[in-house]
């Protein structure tokens, strides 16, 4: 029987090349305009992860 949702036939296992894979999740609040800019910003999940551990470096430091 074929796929009835051909999308599903492109999706691939996940991946990682990181020492520690990304499987936590955090729920952050922002306002509305923000959150549609930030969506406008091409790979900015890793931006904010990034992001995250400075503030984690700095303020255990």
């Amino acid at each position: 029987m074929a796929n009835k949702n051909p999308k599903l036939e492109n999706l691939k296992p996940f991946t990682t090349d990181r020492e520690e894979s990304c499987t936590a999740q955090i729920n952050v609040r922002i306002p509305p305009s923000l959150k549609a800019k930030l969506k406008n910003i091409d790979g900015w999940q890793e931006d904010v992860r990034e992001y995250l551990q400075k503030i984690v470096d700095l303020k255990s430091a």
